[in-house]
């Protein structure tokens, strides 16, 4: 390894500027191809270890455990050096395309989960398979891998015993704390889910300019919150399950440089800070210079009860011009943010429903040249009975 870390320094003390365009081409190529050969090695050496239990003598109870600690991988990505290492047994023929170099480690991504998907079909075609994706970039290969598993194992005809073991439903984090979501549902879970996310989308006003996909989003969001806020939720800890985020009072008030992440740890913009800040519960912690806890006031909400009630019955509905989205799947927001002073007081106040809640933190007004408080004071005009 010391003459791996040698030849590396020596690399990396080149100056690229330097480097004619055929240089700079044969460099990138160089590199690639030597990336991929540490790649293999790491399956092959990790799943050695894992192989003679030396994982568990470490103390680690998995792979995945193993590296994300060890490598600072994220899970998603320890999942993927695992799904190489069982390929190494899985599928010989793909495994040595991938180590020599024939298919790119993305491709093998791609190959190595249909030897798991189809394990009785897959021995053998899997060296024609090879032959088949290799000269291929990695989005046609993922397609002609799915042309072949539908041809031997259907578009999903699969028994209900099939289904149940396949199902399956995964969050991976990302940079930045974004989730790709993946998974199986089977067809009665299937349906429900559709039924309840076309239920939930509203139809798009003139000025939504959402793709289709991003409304699903909107509305997944709004589900997952309609039912933390109003199911019969599980007690954990004595408290029901929520969003929780530790913010310092620089990060409350919309400084840079302070405390703004989730329990998860995941960091939250400063907008998002303040949007969750409009209508959320708050719980004073006060630590000494020493970090101990010397006082933990009383969890309390920005928003009365009383309150949100005077503002649902006054608006209704969500007031972004165009939008009629129901009380229920709107916040309370403070048009004089929360953080920066503005007053918890009805004539503050405003619902939006969550996708234009997170507009207006974005900085992003309606087009009308009448703000949402004069909007809203019109709709009560109307409502007020004559005489």
């Amino acid at each position: 390894m010391s003459a791996l870390r040698s030849l590396l320094d020596e690399m990396a003390a080149v100056d690229p500027s330097g480097m004619t365009r055929a240089e700079l081409d044969t460099e990138v190529a160089e590199i690639s191809d030597g990336i991929q050969r540490l790649e293999v090695m790491m399956a092959e050496r990790v799943g050695d270890m894992a192989g003679r239990g030396d994982l568990g003598k470490l103390g680690y109870p998995s792979i995945t455990a193993y590296l994300c600690h060890i490598a600072h991988y994220s899970a998603g990505r320890a999942r993927r050096t695992v799904t190489r290492i069982g390929a190494k047994m899985s599928a010989p023929a793909s495994f040595a395309a991938w180590s020599d170099g024939r298919i790119s480690t993305d491709q093998a991504d791609v190959l190595f989960p249909a030897a798991n998907g189809v394990p009785d079909q897959f021995p053998e075609a899997e060296e024609r398979l090879v032959d088949i994706i290799e000269p291929l970039s990695v989005s046609d290969t993922a397609r002609a891998v799915e042309y072949w598993r539908q041809s031997v194992d259907g578009p999903g005809e699969l028994s209900g015993d099939e289904q149940m073991i396949r199902r399956g439903f995964s969050l991976t984090k990302t940079i930045g704390g974004m989730r790709r979501a993946d998974g199986w549902l089977t067809p009665a879970v299937g349906e429900a889910f559709e039924a309840a996310i076309a239920a939930n989308m509203a139809p798009p006003t003139p000025e939504d300019n959402r793709t289709p996909r991003q409304r699903r989003h909107d509305a997944l969001a709004d589900l997952a919150r309609d039912w933390l806020d109003h199911a019969a939720t599980p007690v954990v800890g004595g408290e029901r399950p929520h969003i929780v985020v530790h913010v310092d009072l620089d990060a409350v008030q919309g400084k840079p440089g302070g405390l703004h992440e989730t329990e998860n740890g995941d960091i939250l913009p400063l907008p998002t800070i303040e949007q969750l800040a409009c209508d959320a519960s708050v719980s004073r912690v006060v630590f000494d210079t020493s970090s101990e806890v010397v006082d933990v006031g009383r969890k309390t909400r920005v928003i009365p009860a009383a309150i949100r009630r005077a503002v649902i019955a006054r608006d209704r509905h969500c007031v972004w011009p165009g939008c009629n989205r129901s009380s229920r799947w709107c916040d309370v927001h403070h048009q004089i943010p929360w953080s920066q002073g503005g007053e918890t007081v009805v004539t503050n106040l405003c619902l939006l429903c969550r996708y234009h809640h997170t507009l207006t933190h974005l900085g992003i007004r309606p087009h009308q040249e009448h703000t949402l408080s004069a909007r809203a004071a019109r709709r009560r005009r109307k409502r007020r009975p004559s005489g």
